[in-house]
This record gives structure tokens, C-alpha cells and sequence, in this order.
């Protein structure tokens, strides 16, 4: 080292450099003990079907859409993804989240999600197509029902509120990835309309969420992944105006909600099985 650079002033520069990165995502590795420490109390138990569709393909961004559902049911995605990747070797990739940009007008929130790995610097689309292009960030997703999971609807997967991660995903020609999931809606209570009404409204409301949060342990939390091609092209949608941009974007986002809401279906089946699988040999056993 040369004699006039300081150790202190090389601990500066570190410093200075990860405050650079706070709000452009978060590397795995880096979150490990969070990671370990939520899974440890917030999941007894999980499970991953199809998990290999989750390991992103060589030289392309991978970006992830959820159902959504209650409120929390798909916080346990990020945790139990990230143990993924650290359990194959990626603890180095970059990967981000995006929670409904409102919770960024409470005070204080912006700067905590920035620390937890959400791309507070990048909540429009150029700048995360230009991050998942250049590799900046290696794995997103979100769950676009946003501000729609406060509501129960005739489908578990409810109307969406933003489409902005599809954009994202055809622009950057990216891996997109479709997860539903199961277990998450024991941090919530649904309180539905009497006689089991339903409003006449688009997407059939029929009740609300109220969300209790995490405060009890999850039994069991079951993730379906599966690869999904979307129809639109990013040339498409480059050339596109305004209006078609809207229409074609539209059209594939009602494909995607249509197939994650058969993939809740399968998912639920697939568990129901396994549970009664594990039924009948207790009753063998006794």
C-alpha cells in the first residue's frame, strides 16, 4: 500500500461504495443471515416444485411474476428464492424486489427497502430495462395485483394494478418465470361479504384482506414455478404507439393472471394430495 493512502481513507472509499449500490438491488450472499433468520422463524416448512425453472439462464436477466393474494402471502417467496440460490452456488447474483411504489411514500420505508435489496433508484421502466440489460440486476419480480390484494375476488389471483414488470421482462428478453404459492394466507384474515355475496364489478370483489402479518410460524409453504414465453415480442413493442403498447401489454398480462390462476389450482391440488398421502400412511402406521 502506498504511504499516503490512508487505511481509514480505504474504509471511506468501501463505505462510499456501498452506499453507491443502496436502492440498485441487493447481492444474495450479502443477505444470507436475513435469509436464514426468516426461515428459521417465519417457515417451518417449504417446499419448491419445478425448482430448476428457477436458476436463470447464462447471459439473461431473470425476472419473476407472482400471484399475489393477501398481503403477506408472498413474502416468504423472496427468502425461500435466495435460499435457493445460495444453496446452487449464486450467492453473487444481484436480485431485487418490487413492493407497490405507495409504501415508498411512508416516511422512513424508502431508505429500509433500499437496504433490503428494492431498486429504490429505479422505480420507472428504462432505467430496469437498462439495469437487467447491462446486468446490474440479475433477478426481479413483483406481483402486480398491488394495490388489488387488499380484496378478496372471485379468482385467488385478482385484477392487476400494474404492468410495468411484464414491459420489463419482453424489453430486456428476459428468463420470465411464473410462481404461485401456497401458505402465505395465514398471515391475513378475510372478512367477505355475507350469504356469500359477490359485487358485480370486474374481477368479482367479494370480500376484504386484513392483514395480521407474521405472527405466527407458517406450517407449510408450497411454490409452483413455470416457465412462461410471452407472445409479445420486444420489437413489437418498441415499434408500437402509445395506445397499441397499452392494448398489446394488456392482452398478455390477462394471459399470464389466467395461467397463474390455474397454477394456484394445480398447486393446490398437488398439496392436497401430498396431505392425504401423509394421512394414509399415518393411519397405516397406527
Amino acid at each position: 500500500m502506498p504511504a499516503f493512502i490512508k487505511e481509514n481513507d480505504l474504509l471511506m472509499e468501501e463505505k462510499m461504495d456501498d452506499e453507491a449500490t443502496i436502492g440498485e438491488g441487493i447481492v444474495v450472499k450479502d443477505a444470507e443471515s436475513i435469509i436464514n433468520l426468516f426461515l428459521q422463524f417465519a417457515v417451518k416448512e417449504y417446499k419448491i416444485y419445478n425448482p430448476k425453472t428457477l436458476l436463470p439462464e447464462k447471459e439473461k436477466p431473470l425476472v419473476i411474476i407472482s400471484a399475489h393474494g393477501p398481503q403477506w402471502a408472498p413474502a416468504p417467496i423472496m427468502f425461500i428464492l435466495g435460499k435457493y440460490f445460495l444453496d446452487n452456488g449464486l450467492g453473487d447474483i444481484v436480485g431485487s424486489f418490487y413492493p407497490h411504489p405507495l409504501f415508498m411514500r411512508v416516511p422512513g420505508m424508502k431508505a429500509i427497502f433500499g437496504r433490503l435489496g428494492v431498486p429504490t433508484k429505479v422505480y420507472d421502466l428504462p432505467g430496469l430495462v437498462d439495469r437487467l440489460n447491462d446486468g446490474r440486476i440479475q433477478v426481479t419480480g413483483t406481483a402486480p395485483e398491488g394495490i388489488y390484494c387488499n380484496f378478496q375476488w372471485e379468482d385467488y389471483v385478482g385484477p392487476y394494478d400494474n404492468a410495468g414488470m411484464v414491459a420489463a421482462a419482453v424489453l430486456s428478453q428476459a428468463k420470465l418465470v411464473l410462481i404461485a404459492h401456497q401458505g402465505g394466507d395465514a398471515w391475513n384474515f378475510q372478512a367477505n361479504l355475507p350469504f356469500g355475496w359477490t359485487l358485480p364489478i370486474p374481477g368479482g370483489l367479494r370480500g376484504v384482506n386484513i392483514p395480521i402479518g407474521p405472527v405466527r410460524r407458517i406450517d407449510r409453504y408450497a411454490m409452483l414455478a413455470k416457465k412462461y414465453k410471452p407472445a409479445l415480442k420486444k420489437a413489437e413493442l418498441e415499434t408500437a404507439s402509445t395506445k397499441e403498447r397499452k392494448l398489446l401489454i394488456g392482452l398478455e398480462v390477462a394471459k399470464i393472471r389466467t395461467q397463474l390462476n390455474l397454477m394456484t389450482e394445480d398447486l393446490q391440488q398437488r398439496e392436497a394430495k401430498l396431505l392425504a398421502s401423509k394421512n394414509g400412511k399415518k393411519k397405516v402406521e397406527k
